[in-house]
């Protein structure tokens, strides 16, 4: 069965991990994708044939970054009718729907209705994410976080949950290899590895350890989201570095075995923040590094379940201070022996249902 991608961020690693899945599976697969050079250096060794990468601007509004996702769908649904195609995302799921694209299977990371208090505006996202969802082949969840909160009362039946796991290039064999320092209490290298955003917990808390823990280190490796997140001010601490891109998943291994803990503390003033499941929660047990995150997450419950790390409230600088002067060696120490007592296996992508779901759809289409 030929599969058709439309991908809103083609150099994002989860969407580069899943095509080249079903691609290595046997799967005829063509790819088109949009980059606003995002995670750019992701596409340099890229595994898979592309037809078309589509230029747009991370700076377009939301209106023009949706018309413009219109005029290219269309064209791309037109020279290619007839076929299964595997939509990201859910701008591109209600798009491709409305423009009449009747076989489709849809993933979705992040829950749009989720991130509006405005009711109104909430409930039309969510009856037409729901449509989304009950009108295609088959959907992908990447948290089990979202199938609650989309369907409280009656789950539907075509779905997965495909958590954002590690992707097959880190195997048993690379995480022995792993070659992690004990931690120098006395100086604490914290650490955020992605998208760099969210001012209001992770740009706080790197500023709470420049300002007031000049004997640790807070390391940023990513690009910002925004050039105004990184300030004078943060920029002005000593003990705060930027690293800049790295490629995923090559890079990856030496950012973890630089740092002592992970901070994942994303803003839940967002509501997809709450119901989210990050890969961070892996990479970090992978790689022997305790992990923080935010309270009232289900990411906090399952760093909880794994007995991984900590959550606390990182919207408050006094919070964040207390946390960093309490850390301890036992507690640590406590987190790094689970880790190391979780298999390898249960970190690593595995889309078996996914692929035998796809499976059954091309015996009867």
């Amino acid at each position: 069965m030929k599969i058709v991608f439309i991908v809103q961020q083609l150099s994002q690693p989860r969407c580069i991990k899943r095509i080249n899945t079903i691609w290595e599976s046997g799967h005829s697969v063509k790819v088109y994708g949009y980059d606003n050079d995002m995670y750019s250096d992701n596409l340099k060794n890229y595994p898979f044939p592309i037809e078309r990468i589509i230029k747009r601007k991370k700076e377009d509004s939301k209106l023009k970054k949706i018309v413009f996702f219109i005029k290219n769908a269309r064209d791309i649904i037109k020279e290619n009718k007839g076929s299964v195609f595997y939509l990201f995302g859910f701008e591109l799921g209600a798009i491709a729907r409305l423009l009449g694209c009747k076989r489709y299977i849809y993933e979705e990371a992040d829950v749009s209705a989720a991130r509006y208090t405005n009711k109104f505006v909430r409930n039309i996202l969510l009856a037409t994410d729901r449509k989304n969802i009950k009108k295609s082949l088959l959907t992908v969840f990447t948290s089990e976080g979202f199938i609650r909160y989309l369907f409280p009362k009656q789950v539907p039946e075509n779905y997965v949950i495909l958590p954002n796991k590690l992707s097959v290039y880190f195997d048993q064999r690379k995480r022995v290899e792993v070659q992690k320092k004990a931690i120098d209490y006395n100086h604490i290298k914290f650490g955020f590895v992605g998208l760099i955003r969210y001012p209001n917990t992770i740009i706080r808390f790197a500023k709470v350890v420049g300002r007031e823990f000049p004997q640790h280190e807070f390391h940023f490796y990513g690009q910002a989201d925004r050039d105004s997140y990184i300030d004078d001010e943060i920029k002005g601490y000593s003990n705060v570095f930027f690293h800049g891109r790295y490629q995923n998943p090559q890079g990856v291994t030496s950012i973890y075995e630089s740092i002592d803990i992970n901070i994942v503390c994303y803003d839940i003033t967002s509501g997809n923040v709450r119901i989210a499941e990050p890969n961070k929660l892996y990479e970090s047990i992978y790689f022997y590094t305790p992990i923080v995150v935010s309270k009232g997450t289900f990411l906090e419950e399952r760093v909880n379940y794994f007995g991984v790390g900590d959550a606390i409230d990182a919207s408050k600088d006094q919070i964040i201070a207390e946390y960093i002067k309490g850390i301890n060696k036992e507690r640590m120490e406590g987190f790094i022996l689970k880790m190391k007592s979780i298999e390898t296996v249960e970190l690593i992508d595995n889309t078996d249902e996914l692929i035998n779901q796809i499976s059954k759809i091309g015996k009867y289409i």
